[in-house]
């Protein structure tokens, strides 16, 4: 009877070591999975920021292109390109389609905030002027955020409207959106003119499965430096 119930008591514990083994084998097989499928995600990664990092890359030499303009009109600022094997479109815009932080004129700033803040943005504005009539001036968009006043306020359109690149009062409507060009559109012709064209955003995504997406945007500028051409003003990548 003794036999009987030791071998029942040995079988138990048999089954709950197989229990066990199985169950720390499918924590392993598991681990190695998401292991597998992290390494797997970051080297698409990797992958997407190397192709859209040389479709920018890429650009180089149309900048420089005596006929970069009409070869931008005609293809509606969008190129595209084949980085190794992989096709990928790149946006290109003269940095002058934004209104200047530092340089742009105050009646194109008044404008776009009465489309985008109707009220509470003459304190905005107060602070804005005496930040860029400082030495320092804006060395970033974003620093508007860091206003006092901006508390509050929702610039996130705003933000998208203007820039540090363009050195310039006046926007240039071809390169702006709908939005700017409305703003533009009741205010004095001069405050409409093209930049000087030296300085320009180009943006590039890459995607290569789920989870790879990388948007890369760079501000270039052309220099009159035959040794150094093309002098990178800003370089960002987001996941």
């Amino acid at each position: 009877m003794s036999s009987h119930k030791d071998a029942g008591i040995a079988m138990l514990l048999t089954l709950f070591a197989l229990a066990v083994i199985s169950t720390l084998a499918l924590i392993i097989i598991k681990k190695g999975h998401n292991a597998f499928e992290q390494n797997r995600m970051i080297i698409k990664r990797a992958q997407s920021l190397a192709i859209a990092d040389g479709a920018i890359k890429a650009t180089y030499p149309l900048l420089l292109d005596e006929n970069r303009d009409h070869i931008l009109k005609v293809n509606g600022g969008r190129l595209r390109h084949s980085i190794g094997g992989t096709n990928i479109f790149v946006e290109i815009y003269d940095a002058c389609g934004k209104w200047d932080l530092n340089s742009g004129h105050i009646d194109i700033l008044n404008a776009l905030l009465l489309k985008l803040l109707p009220t509470g943005s003459k304190t905005f504005v107060r602070e804005l002027l005496k930040v860029r009539e400082t030495n320092a001036g804006f060395k970033h968009i974003n620093q508007v955020l860091a206003l006092p006043s901006s508390k509050g306020l929702d610039l996130s359109q705003f933000i998208k409207e203007i820039t540090v690149y363009c050195r310039r009062p006046q926007v240039d409507p071809t390169s702006s959106s709908d939005l700017m060009r409305k703003v533009l559109h009741p205010l004095p012709s001069f405050l409409s003119r093209p930049g000087p064209g030296n300085t320009f955003e180009i943006k590039a995504t890459s995607r290569l499965g789920p989870g790879s997406r990388i948007s890369v945007k760079a501000f270039l500028n052309i220099t009159n430096d035959p040794m150094n051409p093309i002098e990178t003003l800003s370089w960002q990548s987001n996941y």
